[in-house]
Formats: structure tokens, C-alpha cells, sequence
């Protein structure tokens, strides 16, 4: 049931992404502006972050990410009505606000859910088996975002944006509700503690042990260098490869793709063998093909690269996550995920400043730079790094 109330979740996620993220480029046609609605959600997630994951550990997880999911549908009508009624259009100038500010509440509800769900993932399954259990999930929830994003934009081209946010409500209600068959996984522990004291033993905890500080400074690092493509997509499709809503979708459907193969392969592996360096190649792989992507005028060359870029958002999305539960003790988990969660909102101001860029030098060199950088970085971690490159 939780699984499939995640990867309901994650559908329902990814046709957002690419709805919200049109939607605001075509009211007004400004980078800058598109990646306010990235930053907004970033401010969010950033200011309550460190909070959501201590409450988490004290609370009854489930519970959260219910909250949470209710949050979603709500920011979803919002939108749906706006549409409906007529305000929010080209011709209502300056009604792209109301994107802006379901953007800053969505970054909440993410804030509180994302802690909660990654650490209850290790409760259902138990220690041995989380990478097998990330990686599985992480296929699932990129089959969806083979086939959400590509659905997502023939529903634009052919229904508009109403119809979308109306399927988008759907699918986060039948999530919410199937959390409900869910029994609570675990207890939570109480504490009368300021919840600042447990933000700073967090702190001191992970800094003290090296596995978990390294990992979180490269996935920071590799997120925020070769996360903002997918927000600023809509501008290569608009302006670079001039193809409409589905084709975005089917951009972003062939990135999953790759990510689904790189889940499988990466699923089918020895538990616990090589997962640092690993991490540190699909870092190596998003750069090289982010570069060959960000000035590529050649739609075949376009889907080529996606799939690529799939398969090096996957190792890195599923190998960070792994390293973090296995190496953090229990009762710390949703606190480190939580500062997992800041590396997040940090990449959305990663992704402000290339849309800063592309306003100024062109989207290309914007995500091109950053993924220069990504590869640079990489190689350095490798000869600097050998602690990293040695987790199994």
C-alpha cells in the first residue's frame, strides 16, 4: 500500500513539474520568472527543513506524509480554479502570482513529507534490504516518469492546462487515501526537549561521522549542478528545439527511461559493493551528458543525452539515499534526511541563478557552465576523496 501510495505520489509530482513549469514560461515568456517559481519552493523547503525532519522522529511518520498529500491537492485545485475561472491567463498580467505562491506551499508540505517518507522506508523493510528497496522504488517511480510527463503534455496540447491539474488532483487523492491502509510502522519517540537542541545534536552527529558529511556535501554538489535542466526544460523546448507540450513530455519520459535501467542494474547488484564509487561515476555521467544536451540543437541528439542523464540521475538519487539510511543510526534518520532535504531546496537556488543566467547569456551556456563545473568536481573528488570512493 505504501508503495503504491508513492509512486501515486510520484506521478502525480511529475505532472506537476512539467505543468507548472510551462504553464508560467508561456504566461510569460521570462527565465527569470520560471526560476522564481523554483526559488519560492526552495525558500520553503530551506527555512522548515532541519524542523520537519526532528518532528519527524518524534512523530508518527504516517501521519506527516498524509498531511502533507492533503496539502497537495489542495495547492492543485487552487491552480485548477484559477484556470478555470479566467484569472490566471496571459491576458491577466501578473497573474502568474498565484503559481509563485502554490510553489512556496508546496515547498512546505515537501519539507515535512520528504524526511517522513524516506525514513520510513527502512522501518517497512529493515536495514539489509534498503538499497534493493530504494533502487525498486526508484524504478517504479521513474516508470511513472516515463509515461506521467509524456501523458502530462498530450493533455496540455490537447485538453489545456485545466484538464491536467484536474488528473493532477485525482492521483494525489487516491495517494492520501491509500496511506490510510497503512498501519503505524513504528512508535514515535517523544521528547520535551527544544526541538533546536535535536537540529544541533543532528549536526554534530554527522559531522562527526565522515561517511555521512562527505556524501551529503557530493550529493549537494552533484544536485546542485545538474539539477536545473529539468526546471529550465521548458525553454529548451520553446525557444532551442521549438517542440511542443508532448514532446517536452517525452524528453523528460526518455530520462526516466534511463533511470529505469540504471535502477534495475543497480538493484540487481551485491548489497553494499563499491556504492561510493559508483555515486562518484553517475555524478561523471549527468556532467558529460548535460553537456552534449545544453547545446544541442538536434532533437534525436536531445533524447539520446536525456537517456543518459537518466541513468546518472538514478545512481545518484538511489546510491545517496542508500548510503545515508545505512551508515545513520535509527533514531537520527529523518533528522540526516532532513538536511538531505536542505541539499534539495539549495539546488532550486542552483537552478534561480542558471535561469538569472540564461536570461542573460542564453539557457545553453546557463546549464552547459554548471555542467562543466559537475565533471570537474568529480574528478577532483575521486583523487581527494578516497574515503568516499571506497563505501561499499
Amino acid at each position: 500500500m505504501f508503495w503504491v501510495s508513492r509512486l501515486c505520489d510520484a506521478a502525480a509530482v511529475n505532472i506537476r513539474q512539467i505543468s507548472m513549469g510551462l504553464l508560467i514560461y508561456r504566461l510569460t515568456n521570462s527565465p527569470i520568472i520560471l526560476g522564481g517559481l523554483i526559488l519560492a519552493r526552495a525558500v520553503s523547503l530551506m527555512a522548515l527543513a532541519l524542523y520537519a525532519g526532528a518532528i519527524a522522529d518524534r512523530s508518527q511518520k504516517k501521519y506527516i506524509i498524509q498531511i502533507a498529500g492533503a496539502v497537495d491537492v489542495f495547492i492543485v485545485l487552487v491552480v485548477f480554479f484559477s484556470l478555470i475561472s479566467g484569472y490566471l491567463s496571459v491576458e491577466n498580467a501578473g497573474s502568474w502570482w498565484v503559481l509563485i505562491a502554490v510553489s512556496f506551499i508546496d515547498g512546505l508540505a515537501t519539507t515535512f513529507k520528504g524526511p517522513a517518507a524516506d525514513a520510513i522506508v527502512v522501518e517497512v523493510v529493515g536495514e539489509r534490504l534498503i538499497t534493493n528497496a530504494v533502487a525498486l522504488t526508484q524504478v517504479g517511480q521513474n516508470t511513472l516518469r516515463l509515461a506521467a510527463p509524456v501523458i502530462a503534455g498530450a493533455i496540455i496540447d490537447h485538453y489545456g492546462f485545466e484538464v491536467a491539474f484536474e488528473v493532477m488532483a485525482g492521483i494525489y487523492i487516491v495517494a492520501v487515501v491509500f496511506l490510510i491502509f497503512i498501519p503505524p510502522s513504528s512508535k514515535p519517540v517523544p521528547s520535551d526537549r527544544p526541538i533546536m537542541n535535536d537540529i544541533k545534536e543532528a549536526w554534530g552527529y554527522i559531522t562527526k561521522e565522515k561517511h555521512i558529511f562527505l556524501v551529503l556535501i557530493v550529493v549537494l554538489a552533484i544536485t546542485l549542478l545538474s539539477m536545473p535542466y529539468r526546471q529550465l526544460m521548458p525553454i529548451f523546448t520553446e525557444d532551442i528545439l521549438k517542440v511542443d507540450a508532448t514532446m517536452l513530455g517525452i524528453l523528460q519520459g526518455v530520462s526516466a527511461g534511463g533511470a529505469i535501467i540504471g535502477g534495475i542494474v543497480i538493484a540487481s547488484l551485491p548489497s553494499n559493493r563499491k556504492r561510493g564509487t559508483l555515486m562518484l561515476l553517475s555524478g561523471l555521467a549527468l556532467g558529460i551528458s548535460l553537456v552534449f544536451f545544453s547545446f544541442s540543437t538536434s532533437l534525436s541528439l536531445s533524447l539520446a543525452m536525456m537517456v543518459i542523464v537518466g541513468l546518472g540521475q538514478a545512481g545518484r538519487m538511489t546510491l545517496s539515499v542508500a548510503l545515508l539510511q545505512y551508515y545513520t543510526r535509527s533514531d537520527y534518520r529523518a533528522r540526516v534526511m532532513s538536511f538531505y532535504g536542505i541539499e534539495i531546496g539549495l539546488s532550486s537556488l542552483g537552478t534561480f541563478f542558471a535561469a538569472a543566467l540564461a536570461e542573460g547569456i542564453g539557457v545553453e551556456w546557463a546549464v552547459g557552465s554548471l555542467a562543466f563545473i559537475l565533471i570537474a568536481g568529480i574528478v577532483l573528488s575521486f583523487f581527494l576523496m578516497p574515503q568516499l570512493r571506497k563505501l561499499d
